[in-house]
């Protein structure tokens, strides 16, 4: 067991640092605040990729309920100690010191990247069991409340998913305020340029803009895939996480996707799958009456933020605009808890949204003002093809700039610039 004093010394080290994030935190409007986020009945965990800002949301959290900073404990367990005993022990063990030094107990206990803890899951049933304090939790895997977190807490917990910034905060944190469209538009290609992160968005510096992007990813890589799953080749992973990075929106299987990286299918399939439960990349599934034709059809692919896109793609910026695009929208529909899937006929949509596996909107993606007549025409197709078959009668396509409302084969489709769409209070 680590000693006391280490424990404390790594305390006081955390709580300056939780001191002097409340003093300089931007409040996020796309931040969820969870209805009984604040009570000791239940957890509240924060989940999303590494330096989304979960930490911010709970710290957010904890400061608008005005709790007394003196009673809050704030630990993080990438710290170096917990390496040395990584059992559940060491949550009562870190409780036990603060109070003892405190001279009371924590009302407000956030634990940051809580999965490094071997039985965190028995840990924080006992917790919220006792209800001594209210407990947020923070993690780094999709599992952690899917599996882990749901299986042993059974409905005590409140799920809080955290995405990067939305553009509406991406504008408020890099203080641009756009006066018209086209000042809109450059807002718009510097978003899909270098993404989401809030650290990334704060830094001024280009390289030093590239650097943070390539740390994140090897810290995804290195913490929450190889480290998680322990993987032997990270040269396999390297490689299928360039091929997703340069092929986002494609269609693909992993059949293909073998094929194409000359690795074995099962691989391809089980380090996809820790990609995704890293947060890292996604699968989007073909929306189909039949559901064995929707599990066999290819899936596309999209990424956690186009900035890291931009750093680790083969493909120029400039000649991805529309994938770009895409992309953005597919994490803004994620962020606003959608379920997405897209459209194959003869022609193809990019998005079906659905709610209870009832289609609820189609929207095509398409960065440009549509000018070209054979370009209108088959995103046109695509989406009218799409709405007649989930029954739909109204459409959207999503623009450069272009704003107009058409009557297409008695369906109703709305053109929006893409800027505007992202900005809608939806």
């Amino acid at each position: 067991m680590v000693k006391r004093d280490k424990i404390k010394g790594s305390i006081d080290d955390w709580m300056t640092w939780y001191k002097r994030s409340v003093d300089h935190l931007i409040n996020r409007v796309s931040l969820p605040l969870a209805k009984g986020a604040l009570t000791a009945k239940k957890v509240a965990a924060y989940t999303g990729v590494r330096r989304c800002g979960k930490t911010s949301a709970a710290i957010l959290a904890s400061k608008n309920a005005r709790i007394d900073f003196g009673r809050i404990l704030y630990f993080n367990f990438e710290d170096p100690i917990t390496f040395l005993e990584k059992g559940p022990s060491v949550l009562d063990e870190i409780i036990s010191v603060y109070t003892e030094y405190a001279g009371t107990s924590p009302e407000f206990v956030l634990f940051d990247e809580i999965q490094n803890i071997d039985g965190w899951e028995r840990w924080v049933r006992k917790a919220v069991d006792m209800e001594r304090f209210k407990l947020h939790i923070t993690g780094s895997s999709a599992k952690m409340l899917s599996s882990e977190l749901s299986t042993a807490i059974s409905g005590r917990n409140i799920e809080i998913p955290v995405w990067p910034l939305s553009f509406g905060e991406f504008l408020e944190f890099s203080k641009k305020a756009p006066g018209h469209r086209d000042e809109y538009i450059a807002a718009m290609r510097t978003y899909m340029s270098w993404g989401g992160f809030p650290e990334v968005v704060l830094t001024k510096n280009i390289e030093d803009k590239k650097h943070i992007l390539r740390q994140y990813v090897n810290d995804i890589v290195f913490k929450d895939v190889i480290g998680r799953h322990e993987i032997r080749s990270k040269h396999q992973i390297d490689q299928l996480a360039v091929y997703y990075f340069t092929n986002i929106s494609a269609p693909h299987s992993h059949n293909s996707v073998s094929k194409a990286l000359q690795m074995n299918h099962e691989t391809v399939a089980d380090y996809t799958e820790y990609f995704s439960d890293a947060f890292l990349f996604f699968e989007v599934k073909r929306y189909h009456h039949n559901l064995k034709v929707q599990s066999r059809d290819a899936k596309k692919i999209y990424c956690i933020d186009t900035g890291m896109r931009n750093v680790y793609s083969l493909s120029p910026f400039n000649d991805e605009l529309g994938k770009l695009a895409e992309n953005v929208v597919y994490i803004d529909l994620r962020r606003k808890g959608k379920d997405v899937w897209y459209f194959k006929g003869d022609g193809e949509a990019d998005f079906v949204i659905t709610r209870l596996g009832k289609p609820q909107g189609v929207i095509q993606v398409c960065y440009s003002d549509l000018a070209d007549a054979g370009t209108f025409k088959r995103e046109m197709d695509g989406l009218t093809e799409a709405l007649k078959y989930t029954g739909l009668s109204s459409g959207t396509i999503l623009t450069l700039s272009r704003e107009e409302k058409i009557k297409h084969h008695k369906n109703n489709i709305e053109l929006v610039p893409l800027y505007k769409w992202l900005l809608r209070d939806r």
